[in-house]
């Protein structure tokens, strides 16, 4: 679940390089600002879009690029910035939980979260979003140790130790989530669990913010103008979806309608919601042992001014 971006100079232009751009449909915006050519404009000059793996390695990119500016999974943020990383947190790149949802065969006699009571249920890696959900999930049915929580490595191997019987249920996601209905029994969204949750920002570094301001605008701004196209332009926005994605046409626009419904893709402004949610799984998991004080490590100066949120 962790996204990260970072901007690297190349010859005729830049590279913005994404965690799992064109496979998690958060990360559609870019896509489409790269289309419309949201990202030459305004003092950028982004040419391509590549894909990068997230956590820790994502800020090892970042940095690597000499640019100081990317998008990374919250938690991955905080953790970074614990550990002595000088980081501003300046956008919310998403705020809902989308299509993570737990899931069990058809065939299984399992409806409910609370028949997962004595079983092996399936997240991703230790300390990730996923653990966040599922250990709240359990947690809010009353069933804490009673279930049997276990890191399985990824979505994929999630699905085959669920084919294989191995684990009762496990994280799923788009595309199966939508184009597979029939496959699999959902037994509880993400968003039942939090309602909002920050589980991506754009982050910077201080000498980013203070040598190149402007441009960091922009790059907010290109964001935000492309989940505005969007929202306007769904026919067009289907188009690029399939075309990045991998997607037929059909299926791209069965996929997409519920991500709007939801407000998946953020304008960029933060809430406290989704903020206090994310610190309260952090600490839930270990990640931190007490609240996130926001106040210190968010700036909200590089949003245009109808995004400023009053947060703490």
């Amino acid at each position: 679940m962790a996204i990260a971006t970072a901007v690297a100079p190349v010859t005729g232009g830049e590279i913005l390089a994404i965690s799992e751009y064109g496979k998690i449909t958060s990360t559609l915006p870019w896509a489409v600002a790269l289309k419309e050519g949201y990202l030459r404009q305004d003092g950028l000059d982004v040419t391509e879009i590549v894909s990068s793996s997230g956590g820790g390695s994502s800020l090892r990119n970042l940095l690597a690029t000499g640019m100081g500016v990317g998008e990374v999974g919250t938690t991955t943020a905080i953790a970074a910035i614990n550990q002595g990383m000088d980081l501003r947190i300046v956008m919310c790149t998403f705020d809902h939980l989308g299509d993570l949802t737990w899931a069990t065969t058809k065939d299984s006699n399992i409806r409910s979260v609370k028949d997962l009571a004595g079983k092996r249920v399936a997240f991703t890696s230790p300390r990730s979003t996923t653990e966040i959900v599922l250990r709240a999930a359990i947690a809010n049915a009353g069933l804490t140790g009673k279930v049997d929580m276990i890191a399985i490595g990824g979505l994929g191997p999630g699905l085959t130790a669920l084919a294989k019987g191995a684990v009762a249920a496990t994280p799923l996601v788009d595309p199966a989530l939508s184009l597979e209905p029939d496959k699999y029994r959902v037994l509880f969204h993400g968003y039942d669990v939090f309602p909002k949750f920050t589980g991506a920002v754009i982050v910077a570094t201080p000498e980013f913010i203070r040598l190149h301001p402007d441009k960091l605008r922009a790059l907010l701004r290109a964001r935000r103008r492309a989940v505005e196209f969007m929202e306007q332009n769904r026919d067009e926005t289907a188009l690029i979806y399939s075309q990045v994605f991998g997607f037929s046409l059909a299926d791209a626009r069965k996929l997409l309608p519920k991500y709007y419904d939801w407000g998946q893709f953020s304008h960029g402004e933060f809430s406290k919601e989704g903020l206090d949610a994310t610190s309260r799984g952090m600490q839930l998991v270990g990640l931190i042992s007490k609240p996130v004080d926001w106040s210190k490590i968010v700036d909200q100066g590089f949003l245009e001014a109808d995004q400023h949120r009053t947060l703490w």
